[in-house]
């Protein structure tokens, strides 16, 4: 039985591809995939520099406010969403989300718009209130991570392999930490 969490993600990621792909077609945008050796061997790579700094983010980075911001944000609402995915939960999330807000996001904002005003609508997507904002902000420098792959690929290719890889790294590391974090409670 898929859990909530899926079932949300499905949903709600889907509902964007949808609208993505509508918009799209509507607006005859010109939106390619690109070389499929060339996406994934990028997509991997900058999931791999994504994840890397994010880890620095949360781990290394010095405690000052936007940092602490996000460390709490992890901590006090991550954790408690991803504590008990399951490695199915983890995949499906985030193919999801990368295919849904990929198509989106650079698919239809960025061709329409460009790599800023797609960058910053990105962002802006994942404002759920002020706590969230320095998250939003560090969403937006993904988001130009992102488009700057399209571009440079010349398809959405590598950006979905990126976002997708980097959501189930971000996702297992929650994951991993709440259930240290559980540990060490007595």
């Amino acid at each position: 039985m898929p859990s909530r969490l899926m079932g949300v993600a499905v949903f709600g990621e889907g509902l964007l591809a949808g609208i993505a792909v509508l918009w799209i077609w509507l607006r005859g945008l010109p939106v390619e995939v690109g070389d499929p050796l060339v996406a994934l061997g990028v997509g991997l790579t900058a999931a791999t520099v994504m994840s890397l700094a994010n880890y620095g983010l949360l781990r290394m980075a010095p405690p000052v406010g936007p940092v602490r911001a996000i460390r709490r944000l992890y901590v006090e609402k991550f954790r408690p969403l991803f504590a008990a995915v399951t490695p199915v939960e983890i995949l499906v999330v985030s193919l999801a989300a990368g295919i849904g807000e990929e198509l989106l996001f650079r698919g239809a904002v960025q061709a329409e718009f460009g790599l800023v005003v797609a960058s910053v609508c990105f962002g802006l997507a994942h404002i759920g209130g002020r706590v969230w904002f320095v998250f939003g902000l560090w969403v937006v420098v993904m988001g130009l991570g992102l488009g700057g792959l399209t571009v440079v690929t010349g398809g959405l290719g590598a950006s979905i392999v990126a976002h997708v890889v980097y959501d189930a790294a971000a996702i297992t590391y929650i994951h991993r930490e709440a259930a240290i974090a559980c540990a060490r409670r007595p």
